[in-house]
């Protein structure tokens, strides 16, 4: 009888075992709400808890590297960084051949290589993180073919058809040295259906939106998922990612009231973690407003930032932020540090670094009419550029800028007639100049066409815009043009 007792007790004690292998319980969607929501610590204290009691829930590790990888993102030196590797391969000796025939093994390892390769290539490593997103690329479909249906490799199938499609120029080369193709119509299709399979399960559902989100703004068309920010369910949308991306996207659209009241909404006192972000987009937001609380924002982002990301970006907006507060000795000061500090990895600063090296001074009142109509503040803009206009610069640049400004205006309210005339002029005035104006305005003079079904003249004004890009302008003038190019052939 005891020994009865004894199998059947290691029955049971192996069943559960391996019932727990990668297990999606309800700690680990509990988790994954608390990490959407940013609160890192407490998630990380739930899943410290599901591996005491069922250390061989390999899952559970798989999302305690993701915390590390949130966590990282948001904010870290060099030292965070080294022990983020450490803390990699230490889950990974725990995981690597244990329970190799669930779908999740291969899932979770691809991820985690992914992760980890990101943070490599951030850092400096380019080789070693290409290397290991490369072999996490090859999990994910090396995974499908066993398992073609397996949500977690179909959202980072979704997410590589977009990404690859995305490449940083300075990375552009590995995806024909590896050999690697994209689709990003099917990537973006895969990670809808992907959400809405899985937009009832708790937790998943937080993660496969915010994919979606994601990879919306990597390709460079916040605008295909406003509507979609607005539609999750109440559990979702109130976590403090997805009304940070809410705002985010409402912001890059040209709607900044809507981000700033969706901003306001956020109780950022409940967040340790979230602090950082919201003063790095809220500040952004009332700079587009002219608010002087700006500075508040975009000062205390700098002070609390630990990595060199974004510096040259924040430190451009400072500089604006005084420039239209009259004061040029700051605004060269801080043009200074953009130009010496900070790293230029991703588009942002190098978007930055290109207007601190502009070979002129810009217009207080253009730059006021440049934030405001970038913001939606069109009543607002049309004064500020009443002010310009009242002593004009003979300056040929400001000449093109206030020119370019008046044809984004019309053609944002509809005015096409008048968009489409001056958009040429600034081509004109501009196409033998080293300025982003001409092959902006060749872009935007495309997009109209291709609304008004003149397909052969959008097809000419996107092949300009390409001929008159440089290397050192907005990486998304280039990124939209070839896009919509490819959309008109």
């Amino acid at each position: 009888m005891r020994r009865l007792i004894l199998l059947i007790s290691l029955f049971i004690g192996l069943s559960l075992q391996s019932k727990a292998a990668y297990e999606v319980n309800e700690n680990c969607k509990d988790a994954w709400m608390l990490l959407i929501d940013l609160k890192i610590d407490q998630a990380k204290e739930l899943l410290a808890e599901e591996i005491k009691i069922n250390p061989k829930n390999y899952y559970a590790y798989y999302l305690d590297q993701s915390c590390d990888a949130y966590k990282l993102l948001i904010n870290s030196n060099e030292e965070e960084y080294e022990a983020f590797i450490e803390n990699y391969y230490k889950k990974r000796e725990i995981m690597d051949e244990k329970d190799t025939d669930s779908p999740y093994y291969l899932a979770c390892y691809s991820e985690m290589e992914l992760q980890l390769g990101i943070f490599n290539i951030i850092n400096g490593s380019l080789i070693s993180g290409l290397r290991k997103a490369y072999s996490g690329y090859k999990n994910v479909y090396q995974n499908l073919e066993k398992y073609p249906d397996f949500k977690p490799s179909l959202k980072l199938d979704g997410f590589f058809n977009v990404a690859i499609s995305n490449i940083p120029p300075f990375v552009k080369w590995a995806a024909s040295f590896f050999g690697v193709t994209a689709n990003p119509e099917y990537g973006f299709r895969i990670l809808r259906e992907n959400y809405e399979t899985q937009k009832d399960i708790k937790g998943i559902n937080a993660e496969s939106a915010l994919y979606v989100i994601l990879t919306a703004k990597l390709n460079k068309t916040p605008e295909m998922v406003y509507e979609f920010t607005k539609s999750l369910d109440s559990n979702v949308s109130q976590t403090f990612i997805h009304r940070y991306f809410r705002a985010n996207i409402a912001y890059r659209i040209g709607r900044n009231e809507e981000a700033f009241v969706t901003m306001q909404q956020i109780d950022i006192s409940e967040y340790e973690f979230a602090d950082l972000v919201y003063s790095y987009l809220m500040g952004k937001i009332l700079l587009r407003k002219l608010d002087n609380n700006a500075v508040y924002h975009l000062t205390k982002y700098l002070t609390k930032l630990k990595k060199k990301e974004y510096l040259k970006e924040i430190n451009y907006q400072l500089a604006l932020y005084y420039l239209v507060n009259n004061n040029e000795e700051k605004y060269f000061e801080f043009c200074e540090i953009v130009r010496d500090e900070g790293k230029d990895i991703n588009e942002r600063d190098r978007e930055a670094l290109y207007d601190a090296n502009l070979d002129y001074n810009p217009d207080i009142n253009l730059v006021k009419a440049r934030l405001l109509l970038d913001g939606g503040y069109f009543d607002r803009f049309e004064l500020a550029l009443k002010s310009y206009e009242v002593h004009k610069s003979n300056l040929l640049p400001h000449q093109i800028e206030y020119l370019f400004l008046n044809a984004r205006f019309n053609a944002s309210n509809k005015n096409n007639e008048l968009a489409i005339v001056q958009f040429k002029q600034v081509i004109e005035m501009g196409e033998e100049l080293d300025y982003s104006f001409a092959s902006e305005a060749a872009l935007m003079l495309g997009n109209i066409y291709k609304q008004m079904g003149e397909t052969q003249l959008a097809e000419t004004n996107f092949e300009k815009s390409i001929k008159l890009y440089k290397s050192d302008y907005y990486e998304y003038i280039e990124d939209k043009a070839v896009k919509a190019l490819k959309s008109v052939q």
